[in-house]
């Protein structure tokens, strides 16, 4: 492989399948920032480069869209400063160590109930019936969502996040429409609850705020909904809807990434597995690990505000940069044997991103992984893969774990 050969369109998610890393490894170590003829954008593969360009906003923005040659503007995630800082601070009320401290026994009671509906049976769908399930099971009680409806909420998100890089599959997009649709049309009901009956969340801290008229961001013009009655063009153009449809998507999508993904890890590496079996109380600097080496979040892009000399390439203004935090991750020049899972590691990762765009919802996901190993290693030791391995869907987006079968000695009722 060669500065050549290693070119590919890195934004059509058709290339991003498990081989890819191959590839990816190589720029890391080779060539961590090149331009991509065929992708026409800065590829950022090392990890200095992902760190200095997420810190520095003022070259490297996020103003006008973080996925790769999309016109699609998210809303909160590709704020520029002041506003996202703002915005941040009023959000972060609902990610307190409070509230998070406050979530947890809940949490460890979704946990237990979910590993109750399979234990004995001694195969599930990790995937399926786990590491998916549990987070958006949070989210949806952070948001009032009905008990009986929340595998509608993850219906919802499934087809909101495989819309990411598929503007030409028209099934998948209209999938999507409706999906957001259908959310929308529930969460306003919340909305309006809470304004008459705030509570101590944070979809009323995010009700109070727009009242408040800090969530008045016209995207009109900017954000359309193809095939949708025009009264429901509205709601692509609310700011809190969006705001809570961000929240369940990046909240769901990333700590079952790093759920999945982690089992993946140990069932690969027992003697690892088996230290935590041993002494529980390393499982926090596990999941450090296991967010390193998976990279829930495998990408985001930034543009270039201005002509700049970067690392020794010049970049122009108006260009691309492709930032691969699943590569950075793996980066030898900081992480020693980058590839090997070793939970001792307690490496300075930057799974949840780093700068002003760091992960606000880092330590909801840390806690929710850190119970949901504490629970499945204390009553199911020894899962091992009984169907051949992790299954994934291409994604430049997150690290897609679609289903993750597993076998283990059942527990006996």
């Amino acid at each position: 492989m060669n500065a050549t050969t290693v070119d590919l369109d890195f934004t059509d998610v058709a290339n991003w399948g498990q081989e890819l890393n191959e590839r990816l490894y190589w720029l890391c170590e080779n060539e961590p920032v090149y331009w991509s003829e065929k992708s026409d954008l800065w590829i950022l593969t090392g990890y200095d480069a992902c760190c200095e360009a997420s810190k520095n906003q003022e070259i490297f923005t996020s103003a006008h869209g973080v996925r790769p040659k999309q016109d699609t503007i998210i809303g909160f995630i590709d704020e520029p400063e002041p506003r996202h800082g703002i915005l941040r601070k009023m959000i972060n009320k609902g990610f307190t160590p409070r509230m998070v401290k406050k979530l947890e026994e809940k949490f460890r009671l979704i946990t237990r109930e979910a590993i109750d509906q399979f234990a004995s049976k001694g195969e599930c769908d990790f995937v399926d019936d786990f590491a998916a399930p549990l987070p958006i099971r949070l989210i949806a009680h952070m948001m009032g969502i009905r008990e009986e409806d929340r595998d509608r909420f993850h219906e919802w998100s499934d087809d909101l996040i495989a819309a990411d890089g598929q503007k030409g599959n028209l099934e998948v997009m209209a999938r999507a429409g409706k999906a957001f649709v259908e959310y929308s049309q529930y969460v306003s009901e919340i909305i309006e609850d809470r304004r008459k009956n705030p509570q101590d969340d944070l979809v009323s801290i995010l009700t109070g705020a727009r009242d408040e008229g800090l969530l008045d961001k016209d995207f009109e013009g900017v954000r359309t909904l193809e095939g949708q009655a025009e009264e429901l063009q509205g709601m692509v153009n609310d700011e809190l809807l969006v705001l809570l449809l961000v929240i369940m998507v990046a909240g769901n999508e990333t700590t079952r990434n790093g759920i999945s993904g982690g089992m993946q890890y140990l069932i690969q590496n027992p003697g690892e597995r088996q230290k935590l079996l041993d002494d529980p109380s390393l499982i926090p600097a596990a999941v450090e690990e296991m967010v390193r080496i998976v990279s829930p979040v495998r990408s985001f892009s930034r543009t270039v505000t201005q002509d700049t000399r970067f690392r020794g390439h010049e970049l122009e203004k108006g260009q691309e940069v492709l930032m691969i935090y699943s590569a950075a991750n793996h980066d030898g020049r900081v992480f020693e044997d980058p590839h090997a899972f070793r939970i001792d590691r307690n490496p300075a990762h930057i799974g949840f991103g780093i700068g002003s765009h760091f992960c606000m919802g880092a330590n909801l996901a840390r806690m929710e992984m850190r119970v949901a190993f504490e629970e499945i290693l204390r009553r199911l030791p020894d899962m091992e893969f009984s169907r051949g391995g992790p299954e994934f869907r291409n994604s430049n987006l997150v690290r897609s774990c679609m289903h993750l079968w597993v076998k283990f000695t059942p527990e006996s009722s």
